[in-house]
C-alpha cells in the first residue's frame, strides 16, 4: 500500500488519512488530559513514539544516509517544540480552538517554503490559505472567552510547525525513512518527562487507555505525513491539514462537550471550501 503512495494522488491521500488520524489523537490528548496533565501526556506520546519508531526502523533495516542527518535533526527540534505547544494549549482550552490556531501553520509553511526552501507557491494555494485563515479567524473570534494564553501558545506551536513540515518535506524527496523522521522530534521532546508533573494517583482505565491512543495514533499519523510529502510539495498539503481542524472541532462537539456557535459553523465552511478549492 505505501509503495502505492509514492504517487502524487496517493500521496495526497497519505495526507489525508493523516489528518483524520490526528484529529481523533486531538481528542484523545483532551480525553487523557482529564486525568494526566498536558506535559505528561506530550511526554508520554514521545516515550511510545520512541519505542514504536525504533521498532520500525528495526525491523525495516533501512541504511541512514547522512546527508539528510541536518534535515532530519532540525525536524525533530522544531517538531518538538511544536507537538508540546499544541499538547498543552489543547489541555489549557477547547481541543477544537487550540487545534485550529495551531493548524494556521499552512501560512507559516507556505512563507517559509518561498522565502528558504525554494519552493514557489501558485495562487490556488494562496486563495485556498486565505479562505482557511478567514475561516479560522471567524472561529477565533466566536465570542466564547477562551483562555488567551492557551491560544498564544497554540499560535507558537504553529509557527514551529511552519519550519518542521518545510524540514520534513526536503528530508522526504531526500529518501529519508518515514519512521526516522518521526524517531527525531520524539527524541528531542522526551525530556518533556522529567518536568512533567506525575500522577498522585491512579487516574483510571479510560484516561489510560486514551493516553497509549495518542502514542499510537500520533506515530501513525507522522509516518503517513511523511509518505504523503514525497509526491507532493509542503505548501500544497499543509493546505490538507485544516481538515484536521474540522474534525476535530466535530469530534470534541461529539465527545467532548464542544459547543458551537454560528460564527464557528461558518469559519468551518469557509475551511472546508478552502481545502476543496486546494483539492481541484
Amino acid at each position: 500500500m505505501f509503495m502505492e503512495m509514492k504517487r502524487p494522488q496517493g500521496g495526497q491521500l497519505a495526507l489525508y488519512a493523516a489528518a483524520l488520524v490526528f484529529a481523533f489523537t486531538n481528542l484523545f490528548v483532551k480525553l487523557a488530559g482529564r486525568g494526566f496533565s498536558g506535559l505528561f501526556v506530550s511526554g508520554s506520546r514521545f516515550a511510545i513514539g520512541v519505542a514504536l519508531a525504533t521498532i520500525a526502523v528495526t525491523a525495516r533495516k533501512r541504511r541512514f544516509d547522512r546527508a539528510t542527518l541536518p534535515d532530519i535533526l532540525l525536524r525533530g527540534l522544531f517538531g518538538a517544540c511544536s507537538m508540546v505547544a499544541s499538547y498543552v494549549a489543547i489541555t489549557m482550552t477547547s481541543p477544537g480552538r487550540a487545534v485550529l490556531l495551531a493548524n494556521t501553520y499552512p501560512v507559516f509553511v507556505t512563507i517559509f517554503g518561498a522565502l528558504f526552501f525554494g519552493e514557489k507557491p501558485g495562487k490556488r494555494v494562496w486563495g485556498s490559505l486565505a479562505l482557511c485563515v478567514a475561516g479560522a479567524v471567524l472561529v477565533v473570534r466566536d465570542g466564547s472567552g477562551a483562555d488567551t494564553l492557551g491560544d498564544i501558545i497554540a499560535i507558537g506551536s504553529s509557527l514551529f510547525a511552519g519550519l518542521a513540515v518545510n524540514y520534513v518535506r526536503r528530508a522526504s524527496t531526500r529518501g529519508a525513512d518515514p519512521f526516522v523522521l518521526y524517531l527525531s522530534p520524539a527524541l528531542f521532546g522526551l525530556p518533556v518527562l522529567l518536568f512533567a508533573p506525575m500522577p498522585t494517583a491512579f487516574p483510571g482505565f479510560l484516561p489510560l487507555l486514551f493516553l497509549i491512543g495518542v502514542g499510537v495514533g500520533a506515530f501513525g499519523a507522522q509516518a503517513l505525513m511523511a509518505w504523503g510529502y514525497r509526491s507532493v510539495t509542503a505548501s500544497k498539503g499543509s493546505v490538507t491539514f485544516f481538515l484536521e481542524t474540522g474534525l476535530t472541532i466535530l469530534l470534541g462537539a461529539l465527545f467532548a462537550g464542544e459547543s458551537l456557535s454560528f460564527r464557528f459553523a461558518l469559519g468551518l465552511a469557509l475551511i472546508f471550501g478552502g481545502l476543496w478549492y486546494n483539492r481541484r
